[in-house]
């Protein structure tokens, strides 16, 4: 027998005006999500998935449909929001614990565990107003996600501060997994949702355009952006959290030889010497390749391969090898990437920073060649 899901949605609609004016943004959307798992919501801005989370949570009633959810819910939405800015971070911590029902010794434990997450220091014992941007970001995460509840709602959480604190804040919800927390989460880092969760609902327009699958759904909505022009080419750079350290790149034949320009059907070698902060438990390592104008064109990692997993402590050299390069001429990037073995948050890349060209002789169109051959045959010859 199987257990009952911790929250049903059922043909739920919610509009807004009346008449002419009134507008749908929602329409008919129906799903489960099972006690444990975890629900990516995507969809462009204006699709529902801000609508959706208020009525999940009680703050919007629904037009028509039903919501039900099992046990207790706690929401991370609009970081920084609802707190009294007279009053300090700890004070705060305390005040939101009791307002979600703690009891008095609850809050104040509370309170450390968020004072401890934050890292705020001294001001974590001055008013709220005196917080940055950035400060109360941290804030909000940390007492939200300090406050125990079997279901939690996440808005667009996921690029809180800096990245090391943004990992901190993924490690987090992939703790709350670990303790079969349910989680429902809105967000466009579609990288971070395919490593946090199981199904992904997609909306458009207020109604389901996808539900299933994490990675089946995000690969459908990533091809929908595509072919609106939504997505725009990541520009080069650098970034990570820190704790793999990229020194170098080379881009070689396969005798090791440094080169720029390559033929259709080479070797292309990219060599990275790197080296970890600290140990690190089977990272993530992948190469990626673009075309100059941002198309990408292949992204293998250790991950996919199955390869490379174990203890990773000092400095190493990692190669990767694109045997009988397929590419058809034209000038090209190479991205270099090091993930957490979740393959969620980064831990160092450099993006699109190592150039070379591809040269041929062969007269075709497109991005890379791929084997083939063509047979003509005369049909009365078939019969």
């Amino acid at each position: 027998m199987t257990s009952k899901p911790a929250i049903e949605v059922r043909s739920l609609v919610k509009t807004f005006g009346a008449g002419r004016g009134q507008v749908a943004a929602l329409s008919d959307v129906t799903f489960d999500v099972p006690s444990g798992s975890a629900l990516a919501i995507v969809g462009e801005n204006g699709s529902g998935k801000s609508t959706l989370l208020d009525t999940l949570l009680g703050l919007t009633p629904p037009t028509s449909g039903s919501v039900r959810i099992q046990g207790e819910t706690a929401a991370l939405l609009e970081l920084g929001a609802g707190f009294f800015h007279e009053l300090t971070g700890r004070e705060n911590a305390m005040q939101l614990a009791l307002l979600a029902g703690a009891s008095s010794s609850e809050a104040r434990a509370l309170a450390e565990r968020a004072a401890e997450f934050a890292e705020l220091g001294d001001f974590f014992e001055r008013p709220v107003r005196t917080y940055s941007a950035g400060m109360l970001m941290r804030l909000g995460f940390a007492i939200a996600s300090n406050l125990k509840a079997p279901v939690v709602i996440i808005d667009e959480v996921l690029a809180v501060g800096d990245g090391y604190f943004q990992r901190k804040c993924i490690d987090r919800l992939v703790e709350m997994r670990r303790n079969q927390t349910t989680l429902v989460i809105a967000a466009h880092d579609l990288h971070a949702l395919r490593g946090l969760c199981d199904q992904a609902l997609w909306l458009r327009n207020g109604r389901t355009a996808a539900l299933g699958p994490v990675d089946v759904v995000l690969s459908a909505y990533e091809d929908h952006l595509r072919k609106r022009g939504a997505v725009r080419a990541e520009a080069p750079g650098t970034g990570g959290t820190g704790e793999v350290v990229i020194r170098s790149v080379r881009l070689t034949d396969a005798h090791g030889a440094p080169r720029a320009e390559f033929r259709s059907g080479e070797t292309l070698r990219v060599e990275v010497e790197f080296e970890t902060r600290e140990p690190l438990d089977s990272p993530v390592m992948g190469v990626a390749l673009f075309r100059d104008d941002g198309v990408y064109c292949y992204g293998p990692n250790t991950l996919f391969d199955g390869q490379l997993t174990g203890r990773y402590d000092g400095r190493y050299v990692l190669v990767a090898s694109f045997e009988g390069l397929p590419l058809l001429g034209g000038r090209y990037e190479a991205s270099v990437a090091f993930y957490d073995k979740q393959h969620v948050y980064a831990y160092a890349w450099h993006h699109r920073l190592y150039p070379f060209t591809v040269l041929t002789e062969r007269p075709d169109h497109g991005l890379v060649w791929l084997p083939h051959r063509f047979d003509v045959r005369r049909l009365d010859e078939a019969r």
